[in-house]
């Protein structure tokens, strides 16, 4: 399979379309998507054929879906499963839960069908450039036989595990990234108001060292995963900053979400006795909970 003749692709939205521009590029493409202008286009721009009916398909191994949502995807596989040949793969593109991922799982397996996760990493012009990356999972045969399609859509790739490792880590990142940007406008909403020039703190987040990186490439990195709270800057002092946060913005009637909402956290760590831990020590309270941050260590 490492000459597929065709390749499917279902969904031609913002993403949709890059994604399958790219992969027409080197494969023979079949395309499905409601807009009838999109599939003209895509006939026009890279050669492809419209997919009439699921018995289209009888002879096409890979098939990509870059659909809206989850409830879309299942009906699509519901129609197509069938008339996919013995050994075929399916390219989940869409953002999506593992739950999802396992239900498509379920709903293939009985036609020898499989599926891989393959979350896209980017945005529509970051894949229009080919700098866009790909978070992978599902059985390493089934990404073997699907390499060169994965390939053709971004060469940079990360393998999270089985299946719905990579749907995951996709959610994880955008659930960060949108956090961020709540807690960068309320700064910014705070910055303004103190008459923080907004160019300089953008430069005072983006340092290395600062509010944006040091939460992850040192406190989540070297003192959570090595479970090392000794140190550093207690937690107290990073309680105490946050009321001072609190207390600027009462002032300045700058009202706050996800900043009041993190200082209940330190509160609640506070209590439980981790004062004087570094402030990553926010963390032992969802292993208190039952949901580590990070696996339990071999003993």
């Amino acid at each position: 399979m490492s000459k597929l003749p065709k390749v499917a692709i279902y969904g031609l939205g913002n993403m949709g379309f890059p994604v399958a521009q790219r992969i027409g590029s080197q494969f023979s493409t079949q395309v499905f998507d409601l807009d009838q202008a999109a599939l003209q286009r895509a006939h026009a721009g890279f050669g492809a054929t419209a997919i009439e009916s699921p018995a289209d398909l009888a002879n096409t191994h890979i098939v990509v879906l870059c659909l809206p949502n989850p409830t879309i995807s299942q009906a699509v596989l519901t129609q197509i499963a069938p008339h996919l040949p013995k050994g075929s793969v399916v390219l989940e593109t869409s953002t999506v839960n593992p739950e999802h991922i396992h239900a498509a799982q379920k709903l293939l397996t009985p036609y020898g069908i499989d599926m891989v996760d393959a979350s896209i990493m980017a945005g529509v012009s970051q894949m229009e450039a080919g700098s866009a990356s790909l978070a992978l999972g599902g059985s390493q045969d089934a990404i073997r036989k699907a390499q060169p399609v994965l390939d053709a859509i971004a060469t940079k790739q990360t393998y999270f595990g089985e299946s719905g490792a990579g749907a995951a880590a996709k959610v994880i990142n955008n659930a960060v990234a949108h956090a961020v940007m709540v807690v960068v406008a309320e700064a910014g909403a705070l910055a303004t108001a103190s008459g923080v020039s907004c160019e300089k703190l953008i430069a005072l987040l983006s340092d290395k060292q600062m509010g944006l990186h040091r939460p992850l490439t040192y406190r989540y990195a070297e003192r959570i995963v090595q479970d090392d709270y000794a140190g550093g800057m207690p937690l107290d002092a990073a309680r105490k900053d946050s009321v001072l946060a609190l207390q600027l913005a009462q002032t300045l009637g700058v009202p706050l979400f996800a900043i009041q909402g993190a200082h209940s956290v330190y509160d609640m760590a506070a209590a439980a006795g981790y004062g004087r831990d570094d402030y990553a020590a926010v963390a032992k309270l969802w292993a208190d909970w039952g949901c580590p941050t990070v696996p339990a260590k071999a003993a």
